[in-house]
């Protein structure tokens, strides 16, 4: 009769492996501490703790705005995913060896195997995740930036962007462009300047009325018709305006305004709506009650009219985009409108700068941003940038939309029309984008209180 082979019991051998492994998993060279291999437990543990140190310095001393606009740098990116790689292999070789130490009697068992490939994959989820989030920002930032699809910055004669100097202001032209099928041309349905003071930390914002007309062009002409349709036009007539529709956009607003615009940024309706969905909406307070039962529903599936109550409300992007558009309702105009529209920019940036928050609605965020956004933004300034407007809060935000008695309606043959007060305009602009570090001025300037009367008091008789 043939004897049975016994196998050894290996649990109590392949514990003590788990446990070591599991400790280099947490931070190599923990693992080869506890296995007595002091000068492997030094080859792993230091150059573990100088990198984790390292990062620990970064996210203490940089704002978390700052920190991520630093990353989305072209070598920067590149740089942190090349370590992401380096670093899974470090803590895999680490978590392999403390396994495989030799001074372990006997092979691993089963229980020793299924727990090793267990904690190499924990260990492994965190990089791949790191890689997924890399690869979505590198092809986000490639597409606004360089993308082909969206258009690069553009590299005409005189359309290359301006360049401001240390300590200026900087001034972007916000542009929200109407796109749809059914338009022969794109019209810039929102224009607004989003001016940075770096030194105050403070923002102006300006809207400028799409139906405005006879806009200085900057360079001693003047566009007759309504400023929306003004980027398609130069667009279609390359000879007319060789620098492009947006360049010639900038240089119109920045000579109403009597300011360079340095840079632009572009979204259309579709893009609206994915990116107020991607951070999950935003949070306004509406003034005030209206119904629009003329708005075209966009967005909405094609639902017309729209109405909201005075008091908070949390919109999603269609019903955002409803809110930032409608001009119909009793009451409503293209001004209060183009209030609605920064009311919407200041809650969409305050979702965005939340903190950690967005983690994990991070992916969709950055697609819906790079499909449908395009700037000449150069990424190196993205740092900076983020850094000021980390330190901007509500209060630091001034708003001003130009309206009577800065514009006055008129009947003209573009049909109804904003026709503008330069004087009054560029008055309000000089306040309203102050020197860098005064504070700007809103409009309607508000008139300062009268001094109070000092009390009287009685004189006890004598």
């Amino acid at each position: 009769m043939q004897a049975r082979r016994i196998r050894p019991d290996t649990r109590p051998t392949d514990l003590r492996r788990l446990a070591a492994a599991g400790l280099s998993a947490v931070l190599p060279g923990l693992g080869q501490l506890v296995n007595g291999r002091r000068q492997l437990a030094a080859l792993f543990l230091i150059p573990s703790l100088i990198v984790l140190l390292l990062a620990l310095m970064l996210i203490t001393i940089q704002s978390p705005a700052r920190l991520a606009a630093l990353v989305v740098s072209p070598t920067v990116l590149g740089a942190l995913m090349a370590l992401n790689v380096a670093v899974l292999a470090w803590r895999l070789t680490a978590v392999g060896q403390a396994f495989l130490d030799t001074g372990r009697t006997g092979s691993a068992g089963r229980l020793g195997i299924v727990g090793v490939i267990a904690i190499a994959i924990v260990v492994a989820i965190p990089h791949l995740v790191i890689y997924r989030y890399g690869t979505v920002l590198g092809e986000t930032f490639d597409r606004i930036f360089t993308s082909a699809v969206l258009g690069s910055v553009d590299d005409r004669e005189g359309a290359k962007p301006l360049t401001p100097k240390a300590g200026e202001r900087i001034n972007v032209l916000l542009v929200g462009v109407d796109s749809r099928g059914k338009r022969q041309t794109d019209l810039t349905d929102t224009m607004m300047v989003a001016s940075i003071d770096p030194v105050g930390h403070t923002v102006s914002l300006v809207s400028v009325p799409r139906d405005l007309i006879d806009t200085p062009l900057g360079d001693g002409n003047v566009y007759g018709p309504k400023l929306n349709g003004l980027l398609a036009y130069a667009d279609n007539h390359a000879t007319e305006f060789p620098k492009g529709g947006l360049r010639t956009l900038e240089d119109a607003i920045g000579a109403l305004l009597q300011i360079p615009i340095h840079y632009y940024a572009q979204l259309d309706f579709r893009g609206f709506i994915k990116v107020i969905d991607a951070v999950g909406g935003v949070d306004i307070v509406a003034p005030r009650d209206f119904e629009d039962p003329k708005y075209d529903g966009y967005g909405t599936g094609g639902v017309k009219g729209f109405s909201i109550t005075a008091g908070p409300h949390h919109l999603d992007g269609a019903t955002a985009l409803a809110y930032a558009r409608s001009r119909k309702g009793l009451g409503e105009s293209d001004f209060t409108r183009q209030a609605r529209q920064q009311q919407i920019l200041v809650a969409l940036r305050s979702e965005v700068t939340r903190g950690g928050s967005l983690l994990f609605q991070l992916p969709d965020l950055l697609d819906a941003i790079g499909q449908t956004i395009r700037t000449d933004v150069p990424v190196e300034r993205l740092p900076d940038l983020a850094a000021i407007l980390d330190e901007v809060g509500k209060k630091d935000v001034t708003s001003v939309v130009i309206r009577a008695p800065l514009v006055k309606s008129k009947s003209t043959q573009y049909g109804d029309s904003q026709a503008p007060n330069l004087a009054k305009i560029r008055a309000m602009a000089a306040a309203l984008f102050s020197d860098p570090g005064v504070a700007p001025v809103p409009w309607p300037t508000p008139k300062p209180k009268p001094p109070k009367a000092p009390k009287a008091t009685a004189t006890p008789a004598s």
